[in-house]
């Protein structure tokens, strides 16, 4: 599995996270700071250790699992929001993602060149 190649705040890119992602604890800030926005945003896009671009992002409805290439995503902007359909984008293989949760989607299913 690739990993996350940058060193700013944020979960690795196999993680799916449910609740608000906020990475900035440590820094003496918290969800209640509105005037702050987290380290870590929507749309944020990362490299992974395996070359390929990732994209943060989170789930507008239940995304069943894809156990070899990972289900394929549409990626609606601003909100940076996706739900099943062909949009260039995968979710982790086998990992079934629930309406609300967050997650790094892979541009490229998993194990294409």
């Amino acid at each position: 599995m690739a990993f996350r190649t940058t060193p700013q705040l944020g979960p690795q890119i196999d993680e799916v996270v449910t609740g608000v992602p906020y990475w900035d604890s440590q820094l003496g800030l918290s969800i209640g700071d509105t005037e702050v926005d987290p380290s870590y945003r929507l749309g944020n896009k990362e490299t992974g250790s395996d070359g390929h671009d990732y994209l943060w992002v989170k789930a507008s409805a239940d995304i069943a699992a894809t156990p070899s290439t990972g289900t394929e995503v549409t990626v609606t902007e601003p909100g940076f929001m996706v739900a099943a359909g062909a949009g260039g984008y995968f979710t982790p293989p086998g990992v079934a993602v629930s309406e609300g949760q967050f997650l790094h989607v892979r541009k490229g299913a998993a194990g294409a060149p």
